[in-house]
């Protein structure tokens, strides 16, 4: 574990120039691509909302702003904030969830718990499966990932149940929750094979999404015989479910596409008539079964029948294309798409620019919401960037992950106060002196690209 001391003060962020810059090793760009480079980033205002050096390799994912635009919630290993009591000789390979405010970090901090990081705390609790009702422990046992905001004090997420599979729940966490508090946890969606004590499935429900109307949410669902093998896995489909009343269950979901081999990553347009996804083209009736394109479904409750079904892919649109580079049998997978908040365009995340076997070089791109024109490249760095999302507090800003570490502009700042500060303490020291104990502060730093993935802001690209 390499941490840096937080003292050292950070100055106003020296914008770095902007240049062309042809970046090497695999990810060495067609003779015909040039990159508008800013330092270590795309051209544009990047700005970190998590700035820790507490591991060499803690990832913070699956980012959501509240619609307050206060606070953001996302995923984080198990030790990242560590629960109290004495921990465990082997950490859980387990993710939790996690609250902090939304506020620029100017320099580096041990944790995040400097941050104003609190850690989302569950209570145990009791799951009716047929005619057993086994206790659940949601901090010890159960994976969790994709929380989303239901509105300022409500998150939903999925957690794998360990008994019966992956379900959505959701938790209250108001504005004077503190870190230590232990929340309540509820059921939304139950399945009719939760009922059943002999001859059932496990079922996955994974990637929610809030409509803006914060009545529906957008999830994907499976399931399979075997929780240690897909084998036996159905197919995979999107299926809308009604938010409940608090301490309810949901008593309305429905699919909104019929099963094909991956169909994941729901993100609902601004006027809550249309969903985009991730899905393979076998949707499309389409014989690939790997390659994962955009697509978009209408969504209309005006058809809904008494029974709760609708029209299966109805108005099914395609908007990526991605056919394999030439000599390369590498597939291109398009995933995480979000819409714009005018609803003219789609972001998403991508491989599509360097192809690999491994989901380590991804981008983010945007293209228009109606797929009139090809991807164009938004955000790039030289590490693996992902869970871009407009925050709708200005057009273009947009919340993501990466693991490019310190942006350059927050390097040279560092090195700027530390030669200040180094050259004031120690008048004596020649400039090549100064210069190289600051260049020891940011190399510190340099460190974590490729390291740690956290948070940022960017915009005015």
């Amino acid at each position: 574990m390499k941490k840096l001391d937080p003292r050292a003060g950070m100055i106003t962020a020296v914008a770095a120039a902007a240049a062309l810059l042809a970046i090497g090793c695999s990810l060495e760009p067609e003779a015909s691509e040039t990159l508008d480079i800013s330092g270590n980033h795309s051209t544009g205002d990047l700005v970190m909302v998590t700035a820790d050096t507490s591991s060499d390799g803690y990832q913070y994912l699956e980012p959501d702003l509240s619609p307050d635009g206060n606070r953001v919630a996302f995923t984080i290993d198990w030790l990242a904030i560590t629960p109290p009591g004495q921990p465990p000789d082997v950490a859980p390979l387990i993710r939790q969830l996690a609250v902090m405010p939304l506020q620029v970090q100017d320099s580096p901090k041990l944790n995040l718990r400097q941050q104003g990081a609190a850690l989302v705390r569950l209570n145990n609790f009791r799951m009716t499966t047929g005619s057993t009702q086994p206790q659940i422990f949601p901090n010890r046992d159960c994976q969790k990932g994709t929380p989303r905001w239901l509105n300022d004090d409500d998150l939903v997420f999925w957690m794998d149940t360990t008994i019966r599979g992956s379900r959505l729940f959701r938790t209250r966490i108001p504005l004077s929750f503190v870190d230590g508090q232990d929340l309540d946890v509820e059921l939304v969606l139950r399945e009719p094979d939760d009922d059943r004590d002999i001859g059932w499935k496990y079922w996955e429900h994974m990637s929610p999404s809030v409509s803006p109307n914060g009545r529906w949410i957008a999830f994907s669902r499976y399931g399979h015989t075997d929780a240690d093998s897909l084998s036996q896995a159905t197919d995979q489909a999107i299926w809308v479910c009604a938010v409940p009343v608090a301490g309810e269950l949901s008593q309305l979901a429905f699919p909104i596409t019929r099963e094909v081999s991956i169909c994941d990553s729901p993100s609902w347009s601004p006027d809550g008539r249309r969903i985009v996804f991730s899905a393979t083209l076998d949707i499309a009736d389409i014989s690939d079964f790997t390659t994962r394109e955009l697509f978009t479904v209408d969504f209309d409750t005006t058809g809904l029948a008494a029974n709760g079904e609708v029209e299966l892919n109805r108005g099914l649109a395609r908007l990526t294309t991605s056919p394999p580079t030439a000599g390369s049998n590498f597939i291109i997978r398009n995933m995480e798409p979000s819409y714009s908040p005018d609803g003219t365009s789609v972001i998403f995340v991508s491989d599509r620019r360097v192809p690999t076997i491994t989901l380590n070089e991804r981008n983010i791109w945007r293209i228009p919401a109606d797929g009139s024109l090809e991807p164009r490249l938004l955000f790039f760095t030289r590490s693996d960037d992902q869970g871009a999302f407009y925050t709708g507090r200005t057009p273009d800003e947009i919340l993501l992950t990466s693991g490019v570490g310190f942006p350059t502009e927050m390097l040279d700042a560092l090195w700027s106060a530390a030669y200040d500060s180094i050259a004031a303490v120690h008048p004596d020291f020649s400039t090549v002196q100064i210069e190289a104990l600051a260049d020891q502060q940011r190399e510190q730093l340099e460190f974590f690209e490729g390291v740690m993935t956290h948070l940022y802001l960017f915009s005015n690209w």
